[in-house]
C-alpha cells in the first residue's frame, strides 16, 4: 500500500467527533492536525488521541501551511463552509467535505469548479448511502428481480431536539434547517437507489408555533424523477410525540419494497397483488458511524487509485444540492420547477449534468 494519506481534520462538534475516531482508524490515512476554533474542543481531541500541541491550530490557513496536508475532511457548520473548502483547494489539498457543499448552489459550483480547475480530488459526505438497507435496495433495483420503480412515499416524522447534548447547535438558526440538514441525505437516497434524476420538484416548508428551530423545521414535497417515478415526501423535525415515525415504500412493477427504521428493516413483496412483504437479512450497523466507515474507507480507496472524481463526488453532490435549492424556491413562489430550467439559471454546466456517478459503496 501507498502511503497513508496526511489528513487534516476541520472542525471538532458533534459530528467532526465522529470522523475524528474514524480517520484514526482508517489504514489509507493518517491525522496530521485538527483545526477548531475552540480551544477547549482542541484540548479534548488532545487528551483523547495524545496529539501534540504543535498539530493543533484554531486557524485554517495557519494549519494549512504547517501540515500541508494531502487531504482536508471539512466537518465545520456549512455557514461559510464554502469559503473554507475553496481555501483548501487552493492549497493543493484533496478534500473530503460534509454536505451540504455549501448553502448556496452557485457557491457550489464554484468549490466543483476549483477542484476541477486544480486537478485535486473532491468528496462530499453523503453517508446514508452507505447503510446497509440502502445498498440492499439499489442492488434490487439494478436487478429489476422486482421490475422498475413506479412510485413512492417517503415519511421523517421526528422531534429532534436541537438543543440534546452530542448535537450541532447551529441548526437551531439555520435557514430552512430540515431541507438543508436533514432532506438532502433522504433526495439523494432517492436519486442513488432508483438511479435516477429529479426532473420536477414542488414544495412547501412550514415551521409550527411550537417549534424550537428559528426557520421552517418541516417540508412537503412531490418529487417526479426521470423514468416516470413519483415521490411523495414528508419529513419534519417538530413531531408533538418522541415516538419516530419512518417509512419509504416503493411500489414497482412487479412488487414492492418497504423500509420502516430510518437505518434497518428492509423487506420485499414479490408479485403484483402479494399479501405480504419478506424482511430482507441486513448486517448490523452502528448509525451514523458505521456507514461514514464504509465511505470514509470507499473514499481513500479510490485516493490510493489516483481518482480525482472519487464517489460520491462534488460533481454529483450538486444534483442532490440542486434538487434542494428548488425546493426551497419553490417553497417561496409557489410554483412547480422544472430542473433543466433551474440548472440553466444557476449556471451549472451541460456537461456536469450529463455526467453519471457510477460507483457503488463497498460492503
Amino acid at each position: 500500500m501507498s502511503q497513508p494519506f496526511r489528513t487534516l481534520l476541520v472542525g471538532l462538534g458533534a459530528r467532526g467527533r465522529v470522523w475524528a475516531r474514524l480517520l484514526n482508524e482508517e489504514p489509507r490515512v493518517t491525522i496530521a492536525g485538527f483545526v477548531d476554533q475552540a480551544e477547549e474542543r482542541l484540548a479534548a481531541i488532545r487528551h483523547a488521541y495524545r496529539v501534540p500541541t504543535g498539530a493543533c491550530f484554531t486557524d485554517l490557513g495557519d494549519a494549512l501551511g504547517a501540515v500541508r496536508p494531502d487531504l482536508v475532511m471539512l466537518a465545520t457548520p456549512p455557514m461559510g463552509r464554502s469559503e473554507d473548502a475553496l481555501r483548501v483547494l487552493e492549497h493543493g489539498a484533496h478534500l473530503l467535505c460534509e454536505k451540504p457543499l455549501a448553502l448556496d448552489l452557485g457557491d457550489a459550483v464554484r468549490i466543483v469548479e476549483a477542484a476541477e480547475q486544480a486537478g485535486r480530488a473532491l468528496a462530499v459526505g453523503v453517508n446514508f448511502r452507505y447503510q446497509h438497507c440502502v445498498t440492499r435496495a439499489r442492488a434490487i433495483v439494478r436487478s429489476g428481480e422486482i421490475g422498475r420503480p413506479a412510485f413512492s412515499r417517503y415519511v421523517y416524522w421526528r422531534n429532534r431536539d436541537g438543543y440534546r447534548p452530542g448535537l450541532n447547535r447551529y441548526p437551531l438558526t439555520m435557514r430552512q434547517p430540515m431541507l438543508y440538514e436533514q432532506s438532502i441525505h433522504h433526495f439523494d437516497q432517492l436519486r442513488f437507489v432508483y438511479d435516477a434524476e429529479v426532473t420536477r420538484v414542488s414544495c412547501r416548508c412550514h415551521n409550527p408555533s411550537w417549534s424550537m428551530y428559528r426557520d421552517d423545521a418541516t417540508v412537503s414535497a412531490v418529487l417526479e424523477l426521470s423514468g416516470g417515478i413519483l415521490v411523495t415526501y414528508i419529513g419534519t423535525w417538530s413531531a408533538q410525540t418522541k415516538m419516530t415515525d419512518f417509512e419509504w415504500r416503493t411500489d414497482f412493477d412487479r412488487g414492492a419494497l418497504v423500509q420502516r427504521q430510518m437505518f434497518s428493516d428492509l423487506s420485499i413483496a414479490r408479485g403484483s397483488g402479494a399479501e405480504r412483504v419478506e424482511p430482507l437479512p441486513l448486517p448490523a450497523q452502528e448509525q451514523l458511524v458505521d456507514d461514514a466507515r464504509l465511505l470514509l474507507a470507499h473514499v481513500a480507496a479510490q485516493l490510493a487509485a489516483g481518482t480525482l472524481r472519487p464517489h460520491p463526488s462534488g460533481l454529483d453532490h450538486l444534483k442532490t444540492l440542486g434538487v434542494v435549492a428548488a425546493c426551497e424556491e419553490s417553497h417561496h413562489t409557489g410554483q412547480a420547477i422544472l430542473m433543466e430550467d433551474f440548472y440553466a439559471r444557476h449556471n451549472v454546466p451541460d456537461r456536469w449534468l450529463a455526467w453519471r456517478e457510477t460507483g457503488r459503496p463497498e460492503r
